[in-house]
């Protein structure tokens, strides 16, 4: 639960940081700024439902901020170290060096350091948690899958393989009951399409399998004698 309101500075400082975050996703692919509201949606909910106590700023400030370092495409599996660093600048020149502002400069930069399992930091701190599972959240149901699709390199079997593994483990990683009660829908939607994708990708490696690249070869061939024929 909240464990009270925000101040007019506070509210101002909020609005100065999403239109830096809105202006820094524009070009994202997967992660844009849609992704960015939904995990603040999501952290916000969540946070009106948790017994624990809840500074409001620094949790929609670390939500917001949560992925700003996957706006720098040349380190993408350490958005979350480089995103602090990131968030650690930005909130200096808003004011955030003098002494008694420092500790919640600090506990916003956590949250962004924290939310993803590559930087190997668990989160610790209440708002970290809750950020964190509103970031999984944001990964379940259809549209969460297939956001994990876009951007990647490689064959269509390996993206999809690996991002199912990921997908499916999701749910698993959340840290409150208020979380899971939350995403259930959108897990079991999850589920149902990987089971999905599954059992086309095995028929799709069966149907191959069973090719004989030799006999397509030769009907291929009749079929195009037989076009000659009619032509000629």
């Amino acid at each position: 639960m909240f464990t009270r309101k925000l101040t007019e500075d506070e509210t101002k400082k909020i609005r100065l940081i999403e239109s830096f975050v809105r202006n820094k996703h524009k070009e994202s692919d997967s992660h844009d700024f849609s992704h960015i509201l939904e995990v603040t949606q999501y952290a916000i909910k969540i946070a009106s439902l948790v017994s624990e106590k809840v500074d409001p700023f620094i949790l929609i400030c670390g939500a917001l901020l949560h992925d700003i370092g996957k706006t720098n495409l040349t380190f993408k599996n350490m958005h979350g170290l480089i995103g602090s660093a990131i968030a650690e600048e930005f909130l200096d020149a808003l004011g955030y060096t003098d002494e008694d502002l420092k500790p919640t400069r600090d506990s916003i930069c956590r949250i962004v350091a924290r939310h993803t399992p590559t930087t190997m930091v668990p989160p610790e701190t209440t708002e970290e948690k809750i950020v964190f599972d509103a970031d999984c959240l944001d990964r379940l149901g259809i549209i969460g899958v297939l956001r994990g699709f876009i951007g990647k390199s490689g064959s269509i079997t390996g993206i999809l393989e690996q991002k199912m593994k990921t997908r499916a483990n999701d749910y698993e990683k959340l840290h409150y009951n208020e979380s899971r009660s939350i995403g259930k829908e959108l897990n079991d939607q999850t589920l149902s399409f990987i089971s999905l994708i599954r059992t086309k990708l095995e028929k799709r490696k069966a149907s191959i399998e069973e090719l004989d690249l030799g006999e397509a070869i030769d009907e291929t061939l009749k079929l195009e004698a037989g076009l000659d024929e009619i032509f000629e």
